[in-house]
């Protein structure tokens, strides 16, 4: 009998393209990020290591329900952090990790109305 070799430690930390949840979901503004991830289907467990940032591995299932649910692609999802590629690689297309999360509520707070309407109609 073969046994299988195990994957050994993976470590988050030391990956250079991570699961980055935080800017989407704080753009669909989601007040309870653990309790929405449960809710789509995501068990409590891995939505607990994805929103610390310890998520190791992410099936075709979690992408599919997080994509579909917040109306994204898997770009929108994962982050570049420390990762030496030459300038036009196509990984530059992912946000950095150091990119500040849009905020849309902080982004019409302090805008009047009329404001907010004309910036919808665009």
């Amino acid at each position: 009998m073969l046994s299988r070799k195990k994957r050994g430690s993976l470590k988050p930390h030391n990956s250079s393209i991570v699961l980055h949840l935080k800017p989407i979901l704080l753009a669909r503004n989601v007040t309870n990020p653990a309790t929405y991830l449960i809710k789509i289907g995501i068990s409590n467990n891995v939505a607990n290591k994805m929103l610390k940032g310890e998520a190791v591995q992410l099936n075709f299932r979690q992408l599919t329900a997080l994509c579909t649910n917040l109306n994204c692609t898997p770009n929108d999802l994962f982050a570049l952090r420390n990762i030496n590629v030459p300038d036009n690689h196509q990984l530059h297309q992912l946000q950095s990790i150091d990119d500040k999360a849009l905020n849309p509520i902080a982004y019409f707070e302090g805008k009047s109305l009329t404001e907010i309407k004309e910036i919808l109609k665009k």
